[in-house]
């Protein structure tokens, strides 16, 4: 029989040996926190006296570190950067490092933070940067979360973290897909009246009068050119107030109702042709003037009246460019989307410059024109619809 006294030395050690992981496993998981701040920041310290409280009050360790006047303190925090790979665009005025793979840049709002930790109670968070470099966050509006995958979600500053990072999936997709949209759009935006017809009757015009082939080449790549600048510079123009705007996304969303208005004008024109009287192509006031250029048939005129024509026709495509320009500006940065911008321009006029290589002879211009002319209801009804698509994933993206 087992004595007494034995078996009570095996009952503590088995106690002791059930308690001390655990006492060890406590001791390891010490939920701490590392703010690397700027001592003269007037505007940080209210946030991180109230950040402090929360953090404290959740059961964390807080470790300050001043960078500014502290070398090795910066050498760490650089070192901590590069370590991580935080992209340039999601570095705040201040990083506070939350149990290593939590990262705040700049003034992120304690309540998005409360609720973050309510969804991970043991604070075992997933590699997460989140971004918000405003010092007001009363006028605050958007924030950045990055995740793991690096990849990176714009969100409204009422989405929780957890809705944002929902949203990564979305803003991946449309990240990959901006240049296929572009690309489509440049090309559908170049395939309408406004230009191809103008384009015809001054080819098919040098044929009349007897112009040689190169002249019809020299004169329509004049025109076309002139095309290119007016859209070009009226786009950049746009691009730049849009980078002024607070709100891209508001551009994209403008532009989204605009594709709507002339996607619903298009069916419209289509199915009441003998009833609509307004046109979205050339003034009349202006054809007098462009058929007087074209009398000249020469290249200086036909840069002209490819310029007038760019402006006068930036209505029919108007939507699309502005929408184009709020979407690069919420999804790219201010160089990819000014690529993106000359991108869009050269594809719109690709179109005009086929059908310039296409007119050859006299025979296959007529034929144009003819064709022209006899579809061109069908285009109103095409156009319509692929505008009112265009339109609904504009506004996908968008909202």
């Amino acid at each position: 029989m087992i004595n007494k006294k034995i078996l009570f030395g095996l009952v503590i050690l088995i106690a002791l040996f059930s308690v001390i992981p655990t006492v060890f496993a406590a001791e390891a998981k010490e939920n701490k926190v590392i703010i690397y701040q700027n001592e003269a920041c007037g505007h940080c310290l209210p946030y991180l006296l109230k950040l402090n409280n929360f953090l404290i009050d959740a059961g964390f360790k807080i470790e300050d570190k001043e960078v500014i006047n502290n070398v090795e303190n910066r050498k760490e925090l650089i070192a901590f950067i590069e370590k991580n790979q935080i992209p340039r665009e999601l570095q705040g005025h201040m990083m506070i490092v939350i149990n290593d793979n939590l990262i705040l840049q700049g003034h992120v709002p304690i309540k998005l933070l409360e609720e973050y930790l309510l969804k991970y109670p043991t604070f075992d968070f997933p590699y997460t940067i989140i971004y918000q470099d405003s010092m007001d966050l009363e006028t605050a509006k958007t924030y950045k979360v990055m995740n793991e995958k690096k990849e990176v979600a714009n969100c409204d500053i009422t989405q929780t973290i957890a809705e944002c990072q929902k949203n990564s999936k979305k803003q991946e997709f449309i990240s990959k897909s901006l240049f296929l949209f572009v690309l489509i759009n440049g090309l559908l935006a170049g395939i309408h009246p406004c230009t191809i017809s103008v384009l015809l009757f001054f080819i098919a015009f040098l044929f009349t009068i007897r112009k040689s082939k190169s002249k019809i080449f020299a004169v329509g790549a004049a025109f076309i050119t002139g095309v290119f600048i007016a859209y070009f510079f009226i786009g950049l123009g746009l691009f730049k107030a849009v980078v002024f705007s607070t709100s891209p996304h508001l551009a994209a969303k403008i532009g989204a109702l605009l594709i709507t208005a002339l996607g619903l004008f298009n069916l419209v024109s289509y199915f009441m042709h003998d009833k609509v009287k307004f046109s979205l192509g050339l003034p009349k006031f202006i054809k007098p003037k462009i058929i007087e250029l074209m009398h000249t048939a020469s290249v200086p005129a036909a840069l002209i009246v490819g310029i007038l024509v760019g402006i006068c026709s930036f209505g029919c495509t108007a939507g699309i460019y502005i929408s184009i320009l709020g979407l690069l500006l919420t999804k790219a940065t201010y160089a990819k989307g000014f690529a993106y911008l000359v991108m869009y321009n050269i594809l719109f006029i690709v179109p005009l410059i086929a059908i310039l290589i296409a007119a050859s002879n006299k025979a296959v211009v007529e034929r144009m024109e003819k064709l022209e002319v006899s579809e061109k209801r069908w285009i109103k009804l095409i156009a319509g619809i692929i505008m009112l698509i265009m339109a609904a994933i504009i506004a996908y993206i968008a909202w």
